[in-house]
């Protein structure tokens, strides 16, 4: 009889082809789950699987999204290297999900902290435009116009924030440089920029997002089309601008009609956001708020700390600096140069800050959430636009 004893059984281990695979999954759930999650971990699941990527940068995704009331508000920022004269580059801002608390406020950090926010690039276009004039409308971002090689143009370029692409759009029906523009509704108001005066010329159109149609407006006249438009803005529906010798216009969106406006001090101030019905502007190193009941700008309390760091790493008049609300907080976004760098390079800042309505509505305090460097970016580059868009 064999007493030698049977080798044991070697353990069974699970292996790809017997643990669930993910393409057996019907891209309905897979959409629906996707849908819920946030945008910030968008970019870890699009390297599960080309699936997952697939789905990631689809239509039927952000119609989910939509549908489930998971949008998302996300900055889009484009940054322009003037010491190469390159294309003009996009890049959206990225946040650690895990990162929650400011450290970047403290000034002598002894461990090197994750970082919590981060510019990450997206898709460029050989558009030799460095996009002056831009609209947001829902998930696209609208560029106008000129200077290509400082010269007006009547091109037109759209950015689909859900999957990240461009794709033309039709043309201007004048060609433009530093041309305002305004949204109101789903329509996209440019006016003036053209070389020259004349009754003839459109100075001013507006762009139908639904229909993609260009559509002329009415002769404003002689007085309002030599202006120099330095401030323009929707209020109840008509268009508001005002220029630097403080005389202001407006074009009534339901009346199609231009008029002459009264003073209204909200326009001339360096307006940036208006977040519940509140308007907010940055300028001499202060966060300022509307006070409509009273009439004039007040400041917003607790924030001397962000404002000293803020001076200490390059906020000044000479270096740009913007302000957007984005998720129900502002982001302060700013220039601030390196000192003593080799390299001469330059810091992108960004500061997230929570308002709070104290006293009544007296009084308006802000909470920095986190303080983080976005990017390092040669000492040329200029930062020229930070825009909110829902996806």
């Amino acid at each position: 009889m064999n007493l030698q004893e049977e080798p044991p059984e070697k353990k069974k281990t699970k292996t790809s082809s017997s643990s669930p695979s993910l393409s057996l999954i019907p891209d309905e759930i897979l959409v629906n789950c996707l849908a819920r999650i946030s945008r910030s971990n968008y970019p870890t699941l699009s390297l599960v699987s080309k699936t997952f990527c697939s789905i990631l940068s689809s239509t039927e995704l952000y119609a989910a999204r939509a549908h489930l009331g998971t949008t998302e508000q996300c900055l889009y920022v484009c940054l322009w290297d003037l010491g190469s004269y390159r294309f003009p580059h996009w890049f959206t801002l990225w946040t650690n999900p895990n990162r929650t608390l400011p450290d970047s406020m403290i000034r002598r950090r002894r461990k090197k902290k994750t970082a919590g926010q981060l510019l990450v690039p997206i898709s460029s276009f050989n558009f030799p435009s460095v996009a002056t004039a831009t609209a947001v409308v829902g998930s696209e971002i609208y560029v106008f116009g000129g200077p290509v090689g400082y010269e007006p143009s009547s091109e037109v370029r759209v950015l689909d924030c859900r999957s990240n692409t461009w794709r033309d759009a039709p043309s201007m029906n004048a060609a433009r440089k530093f041309a305002p523009t305004c949204v109101y509704g789903e329509k996209i108001y440019v006016m003036g920029g053209c070389q020259g005066s004349e009754k003839n010329e459109s100075w001013a159109e507006v762009f139908d997002t639904k229909t993609q149609t260009w559509e002329r407006l009415t002769d404003p006249g002689d007085e309002i089309r030599k202006c120099r438009i330095s401030r323009i803005r929707e209020i109840e529906g008509k268009i508001k601008f005002g220029n630097v010798e403080r005389k202001m216009y407006g074009y009534d969106t339901k009346q199609c009609k231009w008029e002459n406006c009264v003073n209204e001090s909200a326009i001339y101030a360096r307006l940036e956001c208006i977040m519940e019905n509140v308007s907010y502007g940055f300028w001499n190193k202060r966060l300022l708020w509307y006070d409509i009941i009273n009439g004039y700008w007040k400041g917003v309390r607790g924030l001397e700390s962000l404002l000293g760091m803020y001076m200490r790493n390059g906020g000044s008049r000479g270096n740009k600096t913007k302000l957007v609300c984005c998720g129900g907080k502002f982001l302060l976004i700013w220039e601030g140069y390196m000192n003593r760098d080799p390299n001469n390079r330059k810091k992108i800042w960004c500061a997230e800050i929570v308002i709070e309505e104290r006293n009544d509505g007296i009084e308006r305090w802000g909470i920095v959430e986190r303080v983080d460097v976005l990017r390092t970016v040669p000492r040329l580059c200029q930062l020229l636009h930070c825009l909110v868009v829902s996806v």
